[in-house]
C-alpha cells in the first residue's frame, strides 16, 4: 500500500521498519522528529499519535535518545495537544466536558462557533465533524450515535 500511494519501494519500507523494531531493547533507542509536515496535514494528528503509539510499544518513551519530538518554536505545548497528553484537553483544542456536561449535543454545541454575521466561516463551526472524527479513531462507530444526534 505504502509503495501504492507514496512510490517508496516496498523493500526499503520494510528495512526502515526493520532498522525501527531493532530498537525494542534497553540498550537502544530511537527518537521520531517531526514538523508541521504531520500537522498540517488533514491527518496530521491522527499520523502522530500513530507514531507515538509506536515508539510506546517499542519502549521508546522516557528514556535517554527515545521519544517523539515536535521542531518547531512551540514544541512543548504544540507536541502536548499533538500527542493528545493535555490533562485539559483533547487534540485540536477541545475542552473536556464538565461534570454538568453529560448531554453529548449540548457539550459539543457549547464549543462550537456560532456565526455573528451572514456566512460567516471559522475553523471551529466545524468542532462536531473533528470531535465525531477523534472518538470514531479510539473507539469506531460511535460517529453514527452523533449522525442519529444530526451532528
Amino acid at each position: 500500500m505504502v509503495e501504492r500511494i507514496c512510490g517508496t519501494p516496498k523493500d526499503k519500507v520494510l528495512h526502515i521498519w526493520e532498522m525501527i523494531a531493532t530498537t525494542a531493547t534497553p540498550t537502544r533507542a530511537m527518537t521520531i522528529m517531526y514538523a508541521l509536515g504531520w500537522d498540517q496535514h488533514s491527518i496530521g494528528s491522527q499520523m502522530i499519535r500513530t507514531a507515538r503509539w509506536c515508539r510506546l510499544l517499542l519502549g521508546n518513551i522516557g528514556v535517554s535518545g527515545g521519544g517523539m519530538n515536535a521542531l518547531r518554536g512551540h514544541s512543548n505545548i504544540q507536541g502536548l495537544t499533538d500527542l493528545g497528553l493535555l490533562s485539559n484537553q483533547l487534540p485540536g483544542y477541545i475542552s473536556l466536558p464538565s461534570q454538568g456536561e453529560q448531554d453529548y449535543a449540548k457539550y459539543l454545541a457549547a464549543r462550537t462557533l456560532k456565526p455573528l454575521r451572514p456566512n460567516q466561516l471559522s475553523y471551529w463551526q466545524n468542532t462536531p465533524k473533528f470531535f465525531v472524527s477523534f472518538m470514531k479513531t479510539l473507539v469506531g462507530g460511535c460517529g453514527d450515535r452523533a449522525e442519529q444526534l444530526g451532528l
